[in-house]
């Protein structure tokens, strides 16, 4: 089965095509780096994927169902450009991750014992249960982003979107998050969906890229990726199996 399936798909905001024909899919099980210009449509494609945005034209499915039909929510977390947009947010890290239960239990519903469980192994999948206490505004840009993984992770969905992670962090946390989402994808079968910038650091730990301009440039394996000639300004980036926990941030 295929988590994602984008067949003839073309989007435009006013005066502007964004995609124009574009397919590709994604099969469960994937790490999927996606890549391309500035305004090539990155974002966009994740949100036609996740249901934000619908298709001028063409098919979205997710898990064999057009979007439309989907109602299985759960299964999939969203990890949006920058989603801690203010800094005095008075929630804990735990508190934050426990929106991802929220999200998988239905409002309304009480955290239980089984639920703390799952916070805290989250937690400690993203190496952050020590700061579970601490103000999530306080932490640094990459320390933030782990929680949020780790929100996702709570909620236990199958499939994890994100959107620039790394954005605004620097390189040694850039690879402590590449190395978690490698973590994730190869150790709990996660789907893994990201937008990166960073062309020949993402191509290190993904198993496929696909390089996104209105359509599919490129979409296949990131070894073939990489070979010289294709990657732009591959310089031969060794990944990290080290976590880290992203306190240069």
């Amino acid at each position: 089965m295929y988590a994602f399936e984008l067949e003839d798909v073309m989007f435009a905001y006013p005066n502007n095509i964004v995609l124009d024909r574009l397919n590709f899919k994604v099969e469960l099980g994937d790490f999927v780096a996606m890549i391309g210009p500035n305004g090539a449509g990155k974002s966009t494609v994740l949100k036609l994927c996740v249901g934000l945005l619908r298709p001028i034209s063409g098919q979205v499915k997710i898990l064999g169902e057009p979007v439309a039909a989907f109602r299985n929510w759960q299964r999939i977390a969203y990890v949006s450009q920058n989603p801690l947009r203010e800094r005095s947010f008075p929630a804990t890290v735990a508190e934050v991750v426990a929106m991802g239960r929220v999200a998988a239990l239905g409002m309304g519903r009480d955290i239980r014992k089984e639920d703390r469980e799952i916070i805290r192994q989250s937690l400690e999948w993203v190496g952050m249960y020590e700061h579970r206490r601490d103000i999530i505004g306080r932490l640094s840009g990459g320390q933030q982003q782990r929680v949020m993984i780790a929100r996702a992770l709570a909620a236990q969905a199958a499939i994890l979107v994100l959107d620039e992670p790394t954005a605004g962090i620097d390189s040694a946390a850039t690879d402590a998050i590449y190395a978690l989402l490698r973590k994730l994808n190869s150790s709990l079968e996660t789907t893994i969906v990201v937008v990166s910038h960073d062309v020949e650091g993402i191509a290190q730990y993904a198993g496929k890229v696909i390089k996104i301009n209105k359509g599919a440039e490129y979409y296949g394996s990131s070894e073939t990726f990489r070979k010289p000639g294709i990657c732009p300004k591959n310089k031969g980036r060794e990944p990290s199996d080290a976590v880290g926990d992203g306190s240069h941030a």
